[in-house]
């Protein structure tokens, strides 16, 4: 498969999996850290464009363990959209990485870690390793809907659950935000919401095992 065929996954991290990453300090400051650009890898951190919300300004001057401020860009009395550079275990995991990149929705707040990825086939599967690894397993992944939708992995699933996943994708339910409910698709196919949710999970479980695998 061809190093252009890039594929997005999501990462979440509930806050008692990742309680050993220093980056969950960060909470104790501001109640959301959002990745918006990598810039550039500095000695295996990774420099970035970082939106951090507060309800105290003064958190912006702040010295953290997993995140060094360089410069503040713009700031209001809520949020401000910061230069950092990152020093935590996770994003190291990637900044050691080529061809895997995160990507929006990528943030921190009380509910933990979520973390999309975009990358290659191959280096998806070394970032998984390396997650697993610092993380022990304890994480939920997900393909996003440019992965669901490849007809490599739609040829796997039998015909009822690639009927409701193709109209899961067609009716939004993979967006970021989602546009649609599980009660909606449904609905639209006339069967109910629990087989509805037994063909996604089983479809989802199906595509992740062959991404995985896929070599």
């Amino acid at each position: 498969m061809g190093a252009a065929d890039l594929r997005y996954m999501q990462i979440s991290i509930a806050p008692e999996a990742g309680v050993h990453l220093p980056g969950l300090a960060l909470l104790e400051s501001f109640t959301c850290v959002e990745f918006l650009s990598h810039i550039s890898t500095e000695d295996g951190n990774m420099r970035c464009l970082i939106r951090l919300e507060y309800t105290d300004a003064s958190a912006l001057d702040g010295a953290y363990p997993s995140l060094d401020i360089l410069r503040v860009i713009e700031q209001s009395q809520t949020a401000a959209l910061v230069e950092a550079l990152t020093r935590g275990p996770l994003p190291r995991v990637f900044a050691t990485l080529e061809h895997v990149w995160w990507v929006s929705p990528t943030y921190l707040t009380k509910e933990g870690f979520m973390i999309t990825i975009r990358g290659t086939a191959q280096a998806l599967r070394a970032a998984r390793k390396g997650i697993s690894s610092l993380l022990d397993g304890r994480y939920k992944m997900k393909l996003g809907p440019q992965s669901v939708h490849n007809a490599h992995f739609l040829e796997l699933l039998p015909e009822k659950q690639r009927a409701v996943l193709d109209e899961a994708i067609k009716m939004g339910y993979y967006d970021r935000p989602r546009r649609c409910t599980q009660r909606a698709i449904a609905e639209a196919l006339d069967i109910k919401q629990a087989t509805v949710s037994e063909h996604l999970q089983s479809a989802e479980s199906a595509i992740i095992h062959a991404f995985v695998n896929d070599h």
